[in-house]
């Protein structure tokens, strides 16, 4: 009886990183999506006259359908609103852009005043992004290009700043 507890325990021990490896995307993605929507409360945008507060994806979709439940939230008084875009549409105007792995952020003509551009990994941040998401002793930590988003208008809170990698200025609350 006992060896066949032992066979049972060693076969749910083997089994357990496969099973972990598969769910490990999808809690990096939901983490990723808290973020996108907890950076609308320490991210400060110049007034504009928005009926809706716009999220978009740029380029693959790594969320699914993690990321529609925000679209029941609000932000500054107006509802979310999630756009997913193959290319940059200058006549959309996204507060948030989310810049998928394999888009260039230079390439992909991502200058608009008051957009917050977050990416992944630092090579988003030295390719002119302003967040990006950086795995760490398998944590998602924040790289934080503050330079950049003092010179598009956008004000972040100390709060946040606490939580991240600066790269560049001096931070506004």
């Amino acid at each position: 009886m006992k060896n066949s507890h032992l066979l049972c325990v060693i076969f749910c021990l083997l089994c357990s990183p496969f099973s972990y490896a598969d769910t490990a995307p999808i809690d990096e993605f939901k983490i990723k999506a808290g973020y996108l929507f907890n950076f609308t409360k320490f991210i400060t945008w110049s007034d504009e006259e928005s009926e809706t507060f716009n999220i978009c994806i740029l380029g693959n979709d790594p969320f699914g359908a993690t990321i529609d439940p925000i679209e029941q939230q609000s932000a500054f008084n107006h509802p979310i609103k999630l756009f997913r875009l193959a290319t940059v549409n200058k006549e959309l105007h996204c507060h948030i852009v989310y810049v998928s792995a394999g888009v260039n952020a230079k390439s992909a003509g991502l200058n608009a005043n008051n957009s917050l551009t977050v990416g992944e990994d630092s090579s988003f941040i030295t390719q002119g992004g302003m967040i990006a998401f950086v795995k760490r002793q398998d944590k998602i930590k924040l790289q934080i290009n503050l330079k950049l988003l003092q010179q598009r208008s956008l004000k972040i809170s100390a709060k946040l700043l606490e939580v991240a990698e600066v790269v560049g200025g001096e931070g506004n609350d």
